[in-house]
């Protein structure tokens, strides 16, 4: 009895709509945006544009790769500071430490120029880097 029930409190709604009969219609109620996604170890190039979510005290890794000479990260906001990673040997890109200092949201943000610039087949435009972090 009580299934019977169940079932004709989920069917009756449907086809009260089906049979022309007016019902409101809730058009994005419960609906939010996506929440960011947990921030990766490390966060490269290929994140831009991506909203990116930091535990308060977490860290990241931000690598920019150097096939681009790239402008020291800009941080608009103060939810996270960088620091940067020098190595003794070139590793092939640029370093720099991500960490959640407060509940709030950044944009960091860089410009990568090719550092191929003035060989055949080099891109000519620089790369926009940006992404927005999170910090719950």
């Amino acid at each position: 009895m009580i299934r019977t029930v169940v079932c004709a409190a989920a069917i009756v709604p449907a086809l009260l709509g089906a049979c022309g009969e007016d019902a409101p219609v809730d058009e994005g109620a419960g609906e939010s945006a996506p929440a960011p996604k947990r921030a990766p170890l490390v966060v490269t190039e290929a994140d831009s544009g991506a909203e990116l979510r930091l535990p308060a005290g977490g860290e990241t890794t931000l690598r920019l790769t150097s096939d681009y000479v790239w402008s020291e990260p800009a941080v608009r906001g103060e939810a996270v500071t960088l620091a940067r990673v020098d190595y003794l040997r070139d590793p092939g890109f640029a370093e720099w430490v991500v960490m959640a200092q407060a509940p709030g949201r950044a944009v960091v943000s860089a410009t990568g120029e090719p550092a191929c610039a003035g060989q055949e087949g080099c891109p000519d435009a620089p790369l926009e880097f940006q992404v927005t972090i999170v910090v719950a």
